[in-house]
This record gives C-alpha cells, sequence and structure tokens, in this order.
C-alpha cells in the first residue's frame, strides 16, 4: 500500500520547487543575448551606432557616430557596439579602444553578393549586404592612418569593408593598411570581408602579442597580413586571400597582373610559435614569405610557424624563405602548394614539409621547375608527392640544391610525365652541398638524380622507373579495351 505524503511535506515540497523555477527562470535571463527588438533600449555594454547617429545611407559620413558609440562603450568598461545591416561611410578612420568590440551581423566570413550591381558593367562594382563599411582616407599613399585600429582586447567583428575609389588598373591606387595593432596584445579580426584593401592587416609594425584572426575573407591587391615583433603565440585560421573583387574580370585584368607581379599575401616576420591552419592565397608574386624581423634586441632574426592545411594557389613564388629561427624553423604539414618554393642563402633555420603536395613552376621565372635551395638551414620533405603540373614552362630540373645548402627526401613520390621534354631531371646537388640525404623514394621517370656533391650525399634505396607507359584508358562500360 503506498502511503500518502503528509500534508505539510507537500507544501514544502512546493515550496522548494517554486524557488527552484525561479532560479532557472533568473538565469535563463542573465545568460540570454540581449537583443533588442524595434524601439527599445539596447541593455548596459550594448550600444548601437544608430542611437549616436549612424545613417548607414552609403553617402552621410558615419565616423563621428560610430566613434562616439565606441567611446561610450569603452568609458562604460568596455562591451559591444553593434553594426546593423547597412553601408557607413568612414570618411577618415576608426580606433577601436581597449576591451571593445566593433560587430556587425555576419556570424561567418561573407562573399560579395554579385561581382557587378549591373549585369555586364565592371564599372557598376559589387553588390554588397550586410553590414559594409566604405572606406576612402588616404587614396595615393600606402604609409598612412590604417582604417582601422586596433587595441588590446579589442575586436573587429561580422563586417564586409570596401574602398570604393579604388581602380581596376596595374598598378592601383595606394592606401594605407585597412586593419592595424595600436601595439597591442589581443587583438582579434573575425568573420570578415575585405573585398579590395591595398594593405589588408598589420599585425607587424608594431608589437601584437596573442593577435587572433579567424574567417577573415579578401583580395589583398599589394600586401595581405603581415605578422612580425609577436613573443606570445598570434593564431591564425581560416584565411582565404583569393580575387573577390574581380573574378568576374577575366584573365585579362589589369589587378591581376599587377598582384602576379607584385602582390605578397602573407609576410611572416618574428613570431614565436605562431599557429597557422586553413590559410590560403591565390594569384600572387609571392604567396608565403618568411622575413627577418625589421627590429633588432628581442625581436631580433625569423621566425617560428606551425602551418597545418595551407598553402598558396598560381603564385609566382609560392613559399619564398629568407630568415625563419634558426633553432625552429617553419613546418609545413598536409599542405598544398602550387608555385616555386625558394629558400635563399641568407636562411639559417629549418624549413620541413610533410605529407604535402607539390606541383611546381607556374611560369619558370625563377629559374626552377618546382624548388631552389640554399642557405645553411636543412630543408627537409617527409612523405610528400612532386609533380610539375605546367607543362608550357620547363625547367632542366625540379629541385636544385645549391652551394652551401641542406636537403632531406625521404618515403616521397616524383610523378614525371610520360613523354620526354616534361621528363625532366628530378633533383640537382651542385658542388659544395653541405648535406644531402635522399632515401626511400619512387621515381615514376627513369631520370637519375645528378649529384655533384663529392661525397656529402647519401643517396639510396630509391625506386626509378616504376611507370614506363601511361596507364590505359579505361574503356567504357559494356565496351571491350582496344
Amino acid at each position: 500500500m503506498t502511503r500518502e505524503p503528509r500534508p505539510h511535506l507537500a507544501a514544502e515540497r512546493r515550496k522548494e520547487m517554486r524557488r527552484i523555477l525561479l532560479r532557472l527562470a533568473a538565469a535563463a535571463v542573465f545568460l540570454t543575448p540581449c537583443i533588442p527588438v524595434h524601439g527599445q533600449s539596447l541593455p548596459p555594454g550594448d550600444f548601437n551606432v544608430r542611437s549616436y547617429g549612424a545613417v548607414a545611407d552609403g553617402t552621410s559620413d558615419d565616423t563621428s557616430a560610430i566613434q562616439k558609440a565606441m567611446d561610450a562603450c569603452a568609458a562604460q568598461g568596455g562591451g559591444v557596439v553593434t553594426l546593423p545591416a547597412g553601408k557607413y561611410l568612414i570618411k577618415t578612420h576608426l580606433n577601436i579602444p581597449p576591451a571593445v568590440t566593433l560587430e556587425g551581423v555576419w556570424r561567418a566570413a561573407p562573399t560579395v553578393q554579385k561581382y557587378h550591381r549591373v549585369e555586364g558593367d565592371p564599372a557598376s562594382g559589387p553588390e554588397l549586404t550586410g553590414t559594409v563599411l566604405l572606406a576612402v582616407e588616404g587614396a595615393g599613399r600606402d604609409d598612412g592612418t590604417p582604417f582601422i585600429t586596433l587595441n588590446t582586447n579589442s575586436t573587429l567583428k561580422g563586417v564586409t569593408i570596401f574602398y570604393p575609389d579604388q581602380k581596376k588598373t596595374d598598378p592601383p591606387v595606394p592606401y594605407p593598411w585597412t586593419i592595424a595593432s595600436a601595439g597591442a596584445d589581443n587583438v582579434s579580426i573575425v568573420d570578415v570581408l575585405l573585398v579590395n584593401p591595398y594593405q589588408a592587416v598589420d599585425f607587424g609594425s608594431r608589437t601584437s602579442g596573442r593577435h587572433s584572426i579567424r574567417n577573415l575573407y579578401g583580395q589583398p591587391l599589394r600586401k595581405g597580413l603581415l605578422v612580425d615583433l609577436c613573443l606570445d603565440v598570434g593564431r591564425l585560421e581560416n584565411i582565404h586571400f583569393w580575387p573577390f573583387w574581380t573574378a568576374a574580370d577575366g584573365q585579362d585584368s589589369p589587378v591581376a597582373k599587377y598582384m602576379l607581379e607584385h602582390g605578397e599575401a602573407f609576410i611572416f616576420g618574428r613570431s614565436d610559435w605562431e599557429y597557422v591552419s586553413n590559410c590560403f592565397a591565390l594569384g600572387y608574386r609571392v604567396g608565403m614569405k618568411f622575413v627577418r624581423s625589421h627590429q633588432g634586441g628581442p625581436f631580433e632574426g625569423g621566425g617560428n610557424y606551425l602551418l597545418t592545411q595551407s598553402g598558396a594557389d598560381l603564385c609566382d613564388i609560392a613559399v619564398l624563405v629568407e630568415e625563419v629561427q634558426g633553432h625552429s624553423g617553419i613546418s609545413f604539414s598536409n599542405s598544398q602548394i602550387f608555385g616555386d618554393i625558394i629558400v635563399k642563402e641568407t636562411n639559417n633555420g629549418m624549413v620541413r614539409f610533410t605529407g604535402c603536395g607539390l606541383f611546381g613552376t607556374i611560369k619558370a621565372s625563377n629559374g626552377t621547375g618546382l624548388a631552389r635551395i640554399a642557405g645553411r638551414g636543412r630543408v627537409s620533405f617527409s612523405n610528400c608527392h612532386f609533380y610539375a603540373i605546367y607543362r608550357a614552362f620547363q625547367a632542366p630540373y625540379l629541385i636544385q640544391v645549391a652551394e652551401g645548402g641542406r636537403i632531406s627526401i625521404t618515403g616521397s613520390l616524383f610523378i614525371n610525365d610520360w613523354d620526354a621534354p616534361y621528363n625532366r631531371t628530378p633533383i640537382v646537388l651542385e658542388a659544395g652541398v653541405r648535406s644531402a640525404v635522399i632515401t626511400g623514394n619512387e621515381f615514376y621517370g627513369p631520370a637519375e638524380i645528378v649529384d655533384r656533391t663529392m661525397g656529402a650525399a647519401i643517396i639510396r634505396d630509391n625506386l626509378f622507373e616504376t611507370e614506363t607507359h601511361p596507364p590505359a584508358a579505361a574503356s567504357s562500360p559494356g565496351q571491350d579495351p582496344q
């Protein structure tokens, strides 16, 4: 038999249940983001630029209104300044104060809605939606005040930035950096599209420790991202430099021509333990460039970068190494690289490629079919595959190791073409090479390794001519092979 609960105990349980429900309701209110409906005021800590006079019609100057909203937010200890959808003309520049996030509507990196507002008219410019900032200051100068400056713990999030006065010419119009660090730590860029900046992001002219970029798309015309003066682990994720502005203009685009002759997508100076993942550049003179810091003292020398699932496509020089950190160097893993790999004689640090696809030169302008290695720093390729795709541009070898260089190639595959003009010498080791270890590789073609080192090389356990004829063409279902 089930006993009925005593009346006073049941009442106490009901009271306790009410108290629990009230606590849960209060917690839900506290944790729920405050998204005001039309006509309601924002809660403390959230600031809407419309409340400070921003119009977002694309013609009225909204600089002062946005800056006032950010300054008011900073005066209350920081928070989020919201930019509702619209086009905000910024006639000068913006400074995001410490602990302030300037946030538009995007929750992922956007793209242009249409390449041309008027179909078939390139002069009509792209159709842009969401939160759009129009940058106009500094035309003709690349050394002026950046369009947006980030301070400690400040973030730019969810916006598109467009230069309406930029010209599709060779050369394009110079402008200052679009986004730059003020010399601060923990600056962040999230979910941003930079349609046509001349220079995109400067996290290197001044210090920028623990910087973070996630989901940045854009078509930088001259320089993409500069990293330098970072002694505490920066993080770069999902950066995609691609022709968002000129993709519909065809291969004869003067902007594309300029970028292939002068553009530098990623410029990496001194940074300690920089983590780089899912980063990509297409159509630049240099895809990824590793350089000595522009300052001495604690920033002396090159950087240490760990790059995963990243690379450069259709770049004249996909990877250019002038100097990396001597005891740590750089490491590419699971990456794809289409363009020359050039390691200069000035480099003393390690350069590693692991599990990478390497696809050779795009125009043989640097005298190599795929890579030219110099300098004291050891360059290693492990479990990679090499294949020179472009047949129109030929060089006498795929990889040349110059006097003084060091190289290791192990467990890799060389996919040479079948006809003689494309079955070039895979590796040339010049006299004076410090060391070379080439073991356990497979070569589809018959070409041998040229060794001029006079004893400084270990070359063994390699297989040559493992594919002597092209594979037979697959027959269609129901047909006998010819």
